[in-house]
């Protein structure tokens, strides 16, 4: 009984934290953030049924799968802003250090 509410709270924090990060952060997250964690957050909260259920709640195979899947979209989009990002970097550091070999500075 203590594990399921413990565990339900967890599910609810997930919950909120992935509805709040969609809300604040909208303009800073690409397409597959935004959509990898509505789907973690909605996943999340179905599973608190499965919790409460011992698993013979409706939700019992597709919530666990929206959440996974949900987070995976959500890592991958992360992951390939922060190549993006890493890529940029790397092509200004070879601009700069073509300019001041350039001018001789280097």
């Amino acid at each position: 009984m203590i594990w399921d509410i413990f565990n339900s709270f967890g599910r609810l924090i997930v919950t909120v934290i992935a509805t709040v990060i969609v809300t604040a952060l909208r303009e800073e997250l690409n397409g597959a953030e935004r959509a990898g964690l509505g789907l973690a957050g909605s996943g999340s909260f179905l599973t608190i049924g499965v919790i409460w259920e011992g698993h013979d709640s409706p939700f019992d195979g597709w919530a666990t799968s929206l959440l996974t899947y949900g987070l995976s979209l959500f890592l991958i989009g992360y992951g390939h802003r922060k190549y993006k990002h890493w890529r940029a970097n790397m092509r200004q550091i070879a601009a700069s250090r073509q300019h001041l070999a350039q001018r001789g500075k280097l």
